[in-house]
């Protein structure tokens, strides 16, 4: 055989051995490529049909708000009358709503369109849920009578709510069908299945691609499912064996033809293709880049293989970057229950330091009465505050009420620094109050965030401060729109210039050392801001490492009406309101039916002090044993969960026996089920624990100026 046909079966033999290592890498590179690329155009499919699934949801929402607003409806849920406005859903509104209920204020439903079997339990919770939001705007997704509906709840007179709903079936499936162009179903799926999205090959033709739809509860109840076409795979496979195919005909037609120019040009350039490949396929940098000379099949080989190595390092550099993103958000959750600290401990370091220093005997009734009012007015604003820490994203979306009031300028700051001062002097730190300007006696705006923002920023500056002190500097500017200006100046550790940026975002800290060693969730500026925009101001921070920072509070606000400018002297020597028991005197004898000790002796002696002749009994029967022995009672205060007899049975037997006066129900259980046990039980009205004095008193007042039985049972 000649040299030549030796070197040509040569060329032939080491072409081959080229162009199958050369598809196996491409195939190792382009296989996984071509599976992420399918998978986002899957999630984009998927995000489209979850958006037009949320969309219904915010079309719901409006329609149900603005039924709701209507005021023949205010009157339907508040009894005022009878008459059904038009629901939306009737001719010629063209909206579909299976179920449409309204809730009194007392959280009784009545269904106006739907299944009116059987009260769903399912409704009573949906509007204890409602309630202890406050009464806001609530929709997601709920079970019904074993079947799943999204609802959208809206307020409607004093805590009374009209509520819209939407079945989950097929017809939805239909209608998200319509919309997306997609096919589209919804199934039902366990309490405990994955509440992530799914994608998952069926066939070489098809794929299904499914998310999940949680209730108002996050449980999962179904998910939507979307069978789409594998267009990417279908697309992908054969150009990667096209690939493969065009480097074999041009290297063997390359080799047939011209001998010396294979040898010289295509075995070369086929070289260095080889080993950029091996390199890359072994683990090599995606960044190197393949240069071939020329301009044949094999340059744009080249060509097209760095722009597959681009695409894959452009993959590769996203899935980095959101892998980063959900650590981050892991270490998030870790320190979840760390961030909050910093929020819960401000006030109840107040609490617990004025309650330890009441224990002194020495103290004068002025001190005592200023630690209680202390104690109280922190109590109120931990109870508010861990509401808004748990819901930081209902403040960062804009939800939180506002009531603008009238409010004492400056006893609300020397009740804010009074609540600090023990910490401070426990560190032995300055914390002083100064006011640059007269400032008017009242402003109108919502003093309780007023006191959280302050509280916020003085403990903040307090925390980071080891020696010098913490300034407050108030100042009131008048203008076209007034502003009161509160600057908090500490001479701690400072902020790197760096990390300025950063210091109003949630969960954030410095570094990781001052969290070892300050504490702190990071949450407390982050709450601060968002409070401050709501108020109509803003909240701006200047530092310098080692020597403080100044954070300045800008708020709009509004001067009361006659309200006279206070002088700096006179802001100073303010006094803060005492939270004392209200002024109400009442005659009459009171029998208190309370299983636990504590809570009996408080409501005795909350209606003993205002002047009821009070008797008690530990349970049912001897409340019994009590009314038959001495029946001129007019009123009975009765806990609702006791032992050997309870409330309910207790409230029963006393309106069999012939008790007429007033039964007030107190009671740990709030929802609307409970209140109509106990109103059905035979009482009047209804009390939830806690209880506040005042409260307590308004009831018992009013039952015992009210008919001695009420209407209801006549």
């Amino acid at each position: 055989m000649k040299l030549k046909r030796q070197l040509l079966g040569l060329f032939y033999a080491s072409a081959l051995g080229a162009v199958l290592i050369g598809t196996v890498a491409v195939y190792q590179i382009l296989t996984p490529a071509v599976s992420d690329f399918e998978d986002d155009a899957a999630r984009r499919e998927l995000a489209r049909v979850e958006s037009a699934f949320l969309q219904t949801f915010t079309t719901l929402y409006a329609r149900t708000r603005d039924w709701a607003e209507m005021h023949r409806v205010d009157a339907l849920v508040t009894g005022e009358s009878d008459v059904v406005p038009m629901v939306p859903g009737e001719a010629p509104d063209n909206l579909r709503l299976d179920r449409v209920v309204i809730f009194s204020p007392a959280g009784e439903p009545t269904m106006l369109r739907g299944d009116a079997g059987p009260q769903d339990p399912t409704l009573v919770d949906l509007y204890a849920t409602y309630a202890e939001r406050g009464c806001y705007p609530l929709w997601g997704v709920v079970s019904l009578n074993q079947k799943n509906y999204i609802f959208a709840m809206h307020p409607v007179a004093d805590c009374g709510a009209a509520l819209f709903a939407i079945a989950l079936d097929g017809q939805m499936a239909m209608e998200l069908s319509g919309v997306t162009g997609l096919d589209v179903s919804l199934q039902s799926a366990q309490a405990d299945a994955p509440r992530k999205s799914h994608i998952v090959a069926i066939d070489d033709v098809t794929l299904s691609a499914s998310f999940p739809v949680l209730d108002y509860q996050q449980r999962s109840v179904m998910r939507g499912q979307v069978t789409l076409e594998r267009e990417i795979y279908q697309r992908g496979a054969p150009l990667i064996w096209s690939v493969v195919l065009a480097v074999i005909v041009v290297a063997f037609l390359t080799s047939t033809l011209v001998y010396w120019f294979v040898q010289r040009q295509v075995f070369g350039r086929l070289t260095i293709l080889h080993q950029a490949v091996r390199r890359i396929a072994q683990g090599g940098d995606l960044k190197q880049r393949i240069r071939v000379r020329g301009s044949d099949e094999l340059a744009e080989l080249a060509a097209d293989f760095n722009a597959m190595v681009d695409h894959i390092n452009d993959a590769q550099q996203s899935l980095a970057q959101a892998s980063e993103r959900a650590e981050a958000a892991n270490r998030a959750k870790s320190l979840f229950l760390a961030n909050m600290s910093h929020e819960i401990r401000t006030p109840m370091t107040a609490i617990l330091g004025y309650t330890e220093l009441m224990e002194n005997p020495s103290l004068s009734a002025e001190e005592r009465q200023r630690y209680l009012s202390i104690i109280q007015q922190n109590g109120d604003a931990l109870m508010a505050l861990i509401s808004d820490v748990l819901d930081l994203s209902r403040i960062e979306a804009g939800q939180v009420r506002v009531d603008r009031q009238p409010c004492e300028l400056p006893a609300l700051m020397k009740d804010v620094l009074n609540s600090h001062l023990l910490r401070a002097k426990q560190k032995d730190i300055r914390l002083s109050l100064q006011y640059m300007t007269a400032v008017p006696a009242e402003v109108l705006t919502d003093a309780f965030r007023l006191r959280q923002i302050l509280s916020n920023l003085i403990g903040n500056a307090i925390k980071f401060t080891e020696n010098g002190g913490v300034d407050v500097r108030v100042q009131w500017e008048d203008g076209l729109q007034s502003v009161l200006h509160v600057e908090i100046a500490d001479t701690g550790i400072g902020i790197p210039e760096a990390a300025l940026p950063n210091v109003f975002e949630p969960f954030s800290q410095v570094d990781e050392s001052h969290t070892r060693r300050f504490g702190g969730s990071g949450l407390g500026l982050a709450i601060a801001r968002q409070l401050s925009r709501s108020l109509g101001g803003n909240i701006s921070v200047s530092s310098k490492v080692g020597e403080g920072s100044a954070f300045q509070l800008h708020i709009q606000t509004l001067a009361a009406d006659n309200s006279k400018r206070v002088q700096p002297e006179q802001a100073l020597a303010a006094e803060m309101k005492s939270q004392r028991l209200p002024a109400i005197r009442a005659t009459g004898r009171v029998l208190v039916v309370d299983d636990n000790q504590v809570n009996r002796l408080l409501v005795m002696r909350v209606l003993s002090q205002s002047g009821f002749v009070v008797a008690e009994a530990d349970n049912g029967v001897k409340a019994l044993e009590r009314f038959t022995e001495e029946d001129d009672f007019d009123l009975i205060v009765l806990d609702m969960q006791m032992p050997i007899m309870d409330g309910f049975d207790a409230a029963a037997e006393l309106r069999t026996r012939g008790f007429t006066g007033p039964i007030l129900a107190l009671t740990a259980n709030v929802m609307a089920e409970d209140r109509r046990r106990c109103l059905e039980a035979g009482c009047d009205e209804f009390l939830g624990k806690p209880i506040r004095a005042r409260h307590l008193l308004d009831a018992c007042v009013r039952m015992m100026n009210r008919s001695p039985i009420s209407t209801r049972r006549a």
